[in-house]
């Protein structure tokens, strides 16, 4: 059985192991030396150069300092000339001490001496004949005038004849008026200093003066030619100041051979001494070390070569010999023993080879045996192995059914909880007629209050089992940011008082904007943090505040709900937003709560894209801190405004609970709509068959047929006029309004049903947007909602509406009128918002609009454009009750005896809820 392993084996090259030593041997030895030669190059061509550097500056200083020590020396000769004072000795002495002068210093080829006012009085020259007295004015020249500035000048170089280069140096004598002394310097002396320079066997020095003209160089000719060099970089460097770089610069000197050069500054004048190297003869030496690093690297590489043969071969032979042995023993043959002599690791690895092999032959016979149990044990591990994962799939199969029954469960507690709360909070609804004493009334608002916190029971229930799956969706909207909060406060502030604790509401005026998200949601946390603040505060106060902030392309409400209460301590302020959990046991027992409302808070914020932060310490209160993103909205519109109904509808009410068909059937009469009922899906599509429907409020939970199959099958109809089906149902989660909106439903109602939802989901059709158009273009009353309005109401109340209406609507123009002369804006918009909200309930569809523009704009209007708008928005109001009168004279003219029992009537509870503003 071991013939693939013999073959695989024979196919493996025997000196492959000992190339691999070898060449990985002389690699690293390679490797080293290399690194070590190039190393040493480098330092060694760096030092080098260096060094010649230091040694031209040298050369090129001492050049520069025996120059400056020869112009120094001139230069005190002079000075000592112009010392003597001109009335201890005539111009025939002064003459003759020029002479001596000339005999001390041969560079001096003439001297002149001007007096204090530039006249010439002696002049003494080796080339022309010598002058005494000659008063000739030389006070423009340049050495007179720069030596009477600076006490001293030094003049340009010049070439006389083109042979030789002379300098002008004038010096200032002393004394009151003192003499200057003018002298012609040879400079030949700077020749011959440059020629005796020895750079090197064949480099060369040579000056260069202020201007960066060539004054002296080896060979004449360059110098001779007034050569310019200030526009060579390096000239140019070295006259800006720029001192000479550490390893000296290679440049092309004037006959365009690459130098290294380096240069000297002459103090005194400015002047530069280059000293230049050919580059060849610079780096001769390195090239020469080079080449000795070099032979050394080959002569030890051919040493570590051999070294590495040898070791190799040391290595290779005994692993050679191990390999086959390893051969022989996969063969069977396990008597095999290995004889390695080298007194190291593998002599000690041979020995190892030959105990395994010892080893292999002990176990060999009992081999098969320990195989068998093996596979046996192996079996028994996979049987074991089966069993669990078919426990686990059976687990996982029950947990899901679970998931599933917890979901039917809850869609059937939604269904028939919120079936018996929909006849309830129905009824309650109708029996508020107007007609009810104080006591009544408060008798329902305490049942209808109790079925309002069983909803919202309900509500919470069902929202954290939502949460807990996953399932809660966010509806967003665009909604007025202030109505909501102002709203949310004024809701929880009766709660508030009850308890005798002081509420305070702060909003920035940054929050009086139309936003774009979830105001269901935003409302519920809201409510949630308030209602959590008012139950664990005895006394105190609680503050609400809230400010709107700019990021980007977004909006961020900040708003934050602090209290006086008990507090909490800071080890449960990330604990308190778990689930079912509260500060302690005794606040369980002492305030109550499932401890569910924080954690609902939290998620729904987070699935908002927001969070909940808290801020407390026990006995001093807590501040709850809310941040939510919310979009922009581009165009802002009205939001919360009551919208004028607009015309009686057909309305199909499809329900099996006979509660909730009378409760629905009674709330579409009060609403002005004709209902129809049929108790379950199949009667519903038939009705809908035979007779023509505006809207169909369709149960999905009933039997036989739900409502989502109804619907299904009245869109399969085909029918002339395809009504809109709203599903009334507690579900409203994502899911189920993708299940919905395949069926063709578009529209949920929760239940209970509430009136003001029933309304606006029957009125929010998209295809009446002309005639809205049509209104707002012109027309000051809507004549058809006024028909309606006098079908549902009656022709006599509609005029004691009408009379009600001019009463406080006069008593309003006047209160915005003088809102707008004090510049108050929160009043105008107020009073602008009830008397729109008045003018919709008789259709006064344009004195709607316009209170409506000015209440959203009020906050931004100057005082001028709040008294014009004023004075317009009355004006508007007497033609609208002018129209208004002509329309309803008759019935007005009937009723005008009794308007004293009409108007007090109208005020009593119930009768004037259009005068009344509705909570946004």
């Amino acid at each position: 059985m071991n013939e693939p392993a013999d073959q695989d084996t024979s196919r493996t090259p025997p000196s492959r192991l000992f190339r691999k030593y070898l060449y990985s041997f002389v690699a690293l030895a390679f490797a080293a030396l290399a690194v070590n030669t190039a190393l040493e190059v480098w330092f060694s061509y760096r030092e080098q150069q260096q060094l010649l550097a230091a040694t031209q500056r040298e050369q090129a200083a001492s050049a520069a300092i025996q120059i400056g020590q020869f112009i120094g020396q001139i230069e005190s000769q002079l000075r000592w000339l112009s010392r003597l004072p001109p009335d201890l000795s005539a111009q025939e002495d002064e003459r003759l001490n020029a002479i001596r002068l000339f005999r001390l210093s041969p560079a001096i080829a003439e001297i002149a001496t001007l007096d204090a006012l530039g006249r010439e009085q002696v002049r003494v020259s080796r080339r022309l004949a010598d002058k005494v007295g000659s008063q000739a004015d030389l006070a423009a020249s340049p050495a007179f005038l720069g030596a009477r500035a600076s006490g001293i000048y030094y003049g340009p170089v010049y070439f006389f004849g083109d042979t030789e280069p002379f300098m002008t140096l004038a010096v200032l004598g002393g004394g009151n008026d003192p003499q200057v002394t003018v002298a012609e310097v040879n400079l030949r002396f700077i020749w011959d200093l440059v020629a005796r320079i020895k750079v090197g066997s064949t480099g060369k020095a040579y000056v260069v003066d202020r201007k960066g003209q060539l004054i002296a160089h080896p060979d004449l000719w360059p110098a001779l030619r007034h050569t310019d060099l200030s526009g060579r970089p390096d000239v140019q460097a070295a006259l800006a100041g720029t001192p000479p770089a550490a390893g000296g610069l290679v440049k092309e000197d004037l006959s365009q051979r690459r130098v290294l050069s380096t240069y000297a500054t002459v103090p005194p004048l400015g002047w530069l001494v280059f000293v230049e190297l050919p580059i060849s003869e610079a780096y001769a030496p390195i090239y020469a070390s080079i080449g000795r690093s070099t032979f050394l690297l080959v002569a030890m590489l051919a040493f570590a070569v051999l070294a590495a043969f040898l070791l190799s071969r040391r290595m290779t032979v005994p692993i050679q010999m191990l390999t086959q042995g390893a051969k022989r023993i996969g063969s069977g043959d396990l008597s095999l023993r290995l004889a390695i002599r080298t007194n190291d690791e593998l002599e000690a690895l041979g020995d190892q080879f030959n105990v395994m092999a010892a080893h292999l032959r002990d176990s060999y016979a009992t081999l098969e045996r320990k195989v068998a149990e093996r596979t046996a044990e192996l079996e028994k591990a996979r049987d074991h192995a089966l069993a669990e994962h078919d426990a686990a799939e059976r687990a996982r199969n029950a947990a899901v059914e679970a998931n599933e029954t917890k979901s039917r469960f809850l869609a059937v507690v939604s269904h028939e909880l919120r079936t018996p709360l929909n006849g309830v909070m129905g009824v309650l609804q109708l029996l508020d007629d107007g007609s009810l004493n104080e006591a009544q009334r408060r008798h329902l608002a305490t049942a209808a209050g109790s079925g309002e916190t069983l909803i919202a029971l309900v509500d919470a229930i069902l929202e954290y089992a939502r949460l807990e799956a996953s399932t809660e969706a966010l509806e967003t909207r665009d909604f007025r940011l202030d109505q909501l909060i102002q709203t949310a406060a004024e809701l929880m502030r009766p709660q508030a008082v009850a308890k005798g604790l002081a509420f305070e509401l702060s909003c920035d005026a940054s929050l009086n904007a139309h936003v774009h998200g979830d105001p269901v949601r935003l409302n519920r946390v809201l409510l949630n943090l308030i209602g959590n603040a008012v139950k664990f505060t005895a006394k105190g106060s609680i503050t609400l505040k809230a400010a709107l902030a700019q990021q980007q392309d977004a909006l961020l409400l900040r708003a934050s709900v602090a209290d006086t209460g008990i507090g909490i301590a800071s080890a449960m302020h990330e604990r308190i937003f778990e689930d079912f959990v509260q500060a302690d046991d005794s606040i369980a027992r002492r305030f109550g709560g499932t401890g569910l409302g924080l954690a609902i808070a939290r998620r729904l914020t987070r699935l908002m894209g927001g969070d909940v932060t808290v801020e407390s310490t026990p006995g001093s209160g807590s501040v709850f801190h809310l941040a939510v993103p919310l979009g922009l909205v581009e165009s802002a519109t009205s939001q919360g405004v009551p919208r004028a109904p607009s015309r009686a509808l057909r309305v199909l009410l499809v329900d099996d609970d006979p509660v909730n068909c009378e409760i629905g059937e009674a709330m579409l009469g009060r609403l002005g709509h004709h209902a129809v009922i049929a108790t379950d899906g199949a009667s519903a599509v038939e009705r809908a068959r035979e007779a023509a429907f505006d809207v169909i409020l369709m149960d999905l939970h009933m039997p036989d047929m739900d409502g989502v199959e109804a619907a299904a099958r009245i869109r399969q109809l085909r029918l002339q006029q395809t009504p809109r089906i709203i599903a009334v149902t507690a579900d409203v989660s994502r899911n189920a309004r993708e299940r919905l909106a395949g069926a063709g439903i578009n529209k949920i109602v929760g239940k209970p049903i509430l009136i003001k939802n029933l309304c606006d989901a029957l009125e929010d059709d998209p295809q009446e947007g002309s005639e809205t158009a049509r209104l707002a273009a012109g027309t000051l009353i809507d004549e058809r909602f006024l028909s309606d309005q006098k079908e549902l109401l009656g022709a006599q109340q509609i005029a004691k509406l009408c009379e009600l209406l001019e009463e406080t609507s006069e008593t309003l123009a006047t209160d915005i009128a003088r809102a707008a002369a004090a510049d108050d804006r929160a009043q105008l918009a107020k009073c602008a918002h009830r008397l729109g909200s008045a003018a919709s309930a008789l259709g006064l569809v344009r004195l709607f609009e316009a209170c409506n523009a000015i209440e959203l704009a009020a906050a931004s209007m100057s005082i001028v454009e709040c008294r014009t708008a004023g004075r317009e928005l009355d004006t508007l109001r007497q033609a609208s009750l002018h129209a208004l009168a002509g329309l309803i004279g008759p019935e007005r003219e009937r009723t005008s005896a009794g308007a004293p029992a009409v108007q007090k009537e109208a005020r009593q509870p119930g009768r004037a809820g259009f005068l009344r503003e509705e909570a946004p």
